[in-house]
């Protein structure tokens, strides 16, 4: 049986017209967030927090309602807006759903950017965007009256695994194309798992990560080629990344929890960037606040060459002779016009991401 979402209940809300009300164009960051909040991705939540409720995640890590939550839901305000008005959400010029504006209020930068990454260093990616916001914010539910992507909702995520009959099903977090590690991950998941639920974020990345239609292409080759169909679900999860290491991947749990999955993976530096977090912090942050959703733990997976394989530490006692496996690595050999070895990344899946590399100058 699928997880019950978050909360108890999926929040998904629509609408039916958007006629009359003022329109406001969004960034595509923030209409994602609208689409998922609006899809019960979010749930429990049902719109953008509002000054209460991000104080309460930021200081207690929490919802007021006292369910774990780390990451604020935030919306800057536009020009013109007041409290009290319900308006369409637009994004490149789509109105996409409407907006019931209960809060217009002004927040600390400097306070949202820490609490969320734990850092106010601007070498964080996070922290130089949080800080170039504008620092109004307004609050309020959203209801969908279109999409914006092709993601499965929870919903119909629910009711695939069902038709599968699947009862343990683990979600598989990333934000790369697939490497060994990643491969060796997946298939250690499904020895234990009636399904594992692929859902790369393929919305707004660093910009030395791979990007999105890269890690899209090489997921569904890998899948089609090399998994078994009936065990293997692959769909996006169109949302920005957010780098904010073990609080960002209690919310991508969390978000799993809704799509139904019953357990959640979780391997070295879970939405890290850099060294601003440590390799096993997600995994501990999860264990803490226990969310309602089985963790699947792994440790730092390499190429051991004596053992001939995929090892880590705890199954390998050849510390000299590992390959280190890392997506950062594959990019950079790639940039130089050299070819990864297939103790790292597959050559099928090498050959995709060399069509979206650009060379070293």
């Amino acid at each position: 049986m699928v997880s019950e979402p978050y909360g108890g209940k999926l929040a998904v809300q629509s609408t039916g017209s958007l006629d009359g009300l003022k329109t406001i164009e969004i960034s595509k960051n923030y209409a994602f967030d609208a689409e998922k909040i609006s899809l019960g991705a979010y749930s429990p939540i049902s719109g953008f927090m509002n000054s209460a409720e991000i104080e309460s995640v930021l200081d207690r890590s929490e919802l007021p309602s006292g369910l774990p939550w780390t990451i604020p839901i935030f919306l800057e305000a536009p020009e013109g807006i007041s409290e009290g008005e319900e308006v369409a959400l637009s994004y490149n010029g789509l109105k996409f759903a409407s907006m019931s504006i209960d809060e217009k209020f002004k927040f600390d930068l400097k306070k949202l950017a820490s609490g969320i990454y734990g850092t106010l260093d601007i070498a964080h990616p996070g922290v130089a965007s949080i800080l170039n916001i504008n620092p109004t914010l307004i609050s309020g539910k959203v209801r969908l009256f279109r999409r914006i992507t092709g993601d499965t909702s929870p919903a119909e995520a629910r009711q695939i695994f069902d038709s599968f009959k699947w009862e343990k099903i683990a979600a598989f977090q990333t934000r790369n194309p697939p490497h060994r590690a990643h491969e060796y991950i997946m298939r250690c998941a499904l020895e234990l798992m009636d399904g594992v639920f692929i859902n790369p974020v393929t919305g707004e990345v660093k910009p030395d990560d791979f990007p999105p239609e890269a890690t899209s292409e090489a997921y569904r080759h890998f899948v089609q080629l090399f998994l078994p169909p009936n065990k293997v679900f692959l769909s996006n999860l169109t949302i920005a990344m957010r780098y904010a290491g073990p609080k960002a991947a209690v919310l991508l749990a969390i978000i799993r929890k809704n799509y139904g999955c019953t357990h959640f993976i979780v391997g070295r530096d879970m939405a890290g960037v850099g060294k601003f977090y440590g390799r096993y912090a997600a995994q501990e942050m999860l264990k803490k606040l226990d969310i309602g959703i089985e963790l699947l733990t792994f440790n730092e997976a390499f190429h051991c060459k004596k053992c001939n394989g995929i090892a880590t530490e705890k199954t390998c006692r050849h510390e000299e002779d590992r390959i280190n496996i890392s997506m950062t690595k594959i990019r950079e050999m790639l940039r130089d016009g050299r070819k990864p070895p297939s103790e790292m990344i597959r050559p099928e899946i090498s050959e995709i991401l060399e069509k979206y590399i650009k060379p070293a100058n």
